[in-house]
């Protein structure tokens, strides 16, 4: 599941409000008395206090609706509260547990200094298990709700992105990087161990023993698109997006699509920076407002990829393309060509492919065969746009000043 996304239970284990979303921006409000803690978070957490983090959330509850922290037996990220649902096992694994940001990332146990900023206890968390480990079998009554087998054996699981990343064959070569198309578009980039580089975030693989990964995210990815799609162009397909986009010429005859539909993370950490679609004219049509919105997300991701470089001093020489939005061609080449990049598309390369392969895993011992000889697709950048497109990302970000 995505993480950042904490269930509060009470003591029959049932949610005792709405689960806060990671992209919500409320804790902004709280983010100037997390700030005076800022050393201390990162120190034990690797990350610096964002309002996208669950322990900005809780800090938020805190001040504003306590009742539910008071009333609160156990915190279950998302995933680990709907796996209770189908087996009664109560447990996170470490991607989730530094998801929360009550975590000692070093020490790999809940941090009781984290916990008091929050205005929570230990007590109230799970036990961290290793996403591989048995989680029982789906009782009886959770078989006949959700109509699979009883019996079945469930295993802890991991975050969304961490499963992703089983998918690419090569993700502990040296310094393998993917960008991911989903909800949110992210950027990763595999490290051998835990690494602090706010606000770069960093998360364990599956095991910790396989590594860990620096991530920098984006709020609105394919949502964006959805957005055009249904308020811009008249509720039109995604396949129907597509094939407009083909249509219009690169650079979309001028117009400009800036993403921030819920301000924006990395790399400007503004809760307050909005969207836009500018450099319109008679001559627009939705197929320059189509390619507009690709090309548009592709500069934030380049803006994404240039950070996450500057911070960790290493450049990617070629990215795997995680996620649904993956599936376009168009789109996987309009992303070479701006970040002048090799692109690699694998088949089935979601979190829910990740998430079979991680099950087959634990439950086998050992991964599919067939996943070393997958056959890649590469788009390979084309070299004649790079001015061009150098010029059209500088542009991008000057409108962007304006945005906020």
């Amino acid at each position: 599941a995505g993480t950042h996304i904490a269930v509060l239970c009470d003591n029959d284990m049932q949610p005792l409000r709405n689960a806060i979303m990671w992209s919500d921006q409320r804790a902004a409000s709280i983010m100037p008395k997390l700030m005076d803690a800022e050393d201390k978070i990162v120190a034990e957490s690797l990350h610096a206090p964002n309002p996208t983090w669950t322990l900005a959330h809780l800090a938020w509850l805190l001040e504003n609706d306590s009742d539910p922290i008071r009333e609160t037996h156990k915190i279950l990220p998302a995933k680990d509260w709907l796996r209770h649902c189908l087996t009664g096992h109560i447990a996170t694994d470490l991607s989730d547990a530094v998801g929360l940001q009550l975590v000692n990332a070093h020490k790999e146990e809940w941090s009781a200094t984290l916990c008091d900023l929050a205005g929570v206890n230990v007590s109230q968390l799970p036990e961290i298990a290793d996403s591989k480990d048995y989680a029982g079998q789906i009782s009886e009554s959770a078989a006949q709700r959700f109509k699979l087998s009883p019996k079945t054996a469930v295993y802890t699981g991991a975050i969304d992105t961490s499963t992703e990343l089983l998918r690419p064959s090569d993700y502990k070569s040296d310094a393998p990087a993917s960008i991911k198309l989903a909800s949110a578009g992210v950027v990763y980039m595999s490290v051998p161990d835990k690494t602090s580089l706010p606000p770069l975030s960093c998360y364990p693989h599956c095991t910790a023993s396989d590594g860990w990964y620096l991530a920098s995210g984006m709020n609105s990815c394919t949502t964006a698109l959805d957005w055009l799609s249904k308020e811009v162009l008249s509720d039109i397909s995604l396949q129907e997006f597509n094939e407009c986009a083909a249509k219009a010429p690169v650079g979309a005859k001028g117009v400009v699509f800036h993403p921030y539909l819920m301000g924006e993370r990395a790399p400007h950490w503004n809760p307050d920076l909005t969207a836009s679609l500018s450099g319109m004219s008679r001559e627009t049509d939705k197929s320059d407002i189509a390619r507009a919105g690709f090309e548009g997300i592709a500069f934030a991701i380049r803006d994404i990829k240039e950070n996450m470089e500057m911070l960790t001093g290493k450049t990617a020489e070629n990215f795997n393309l995680l996620g649904g939005g993956a599936k376009s061609r168009l789109w996987s080449q309009i992303i070479a060509d701006i970040l002048q990049t090799p692109i690699h598309v694998q088949p089935n390369s979601d979190a829910a492919y990740g998430a079979g392969l991680l099950a087959c895993h634990a439950h086998t011992g050992q991964m599919p065969p067939a996943i070393s000889n997958t056959t890649i697709m590469t788009f390979e950048p084309d070299t004649s746009l790079a001015t061009f497109y150098a010029e059209k990302h500088a542009e991008f970000n000057l409108l962007r000043q304006k945005l906020s």
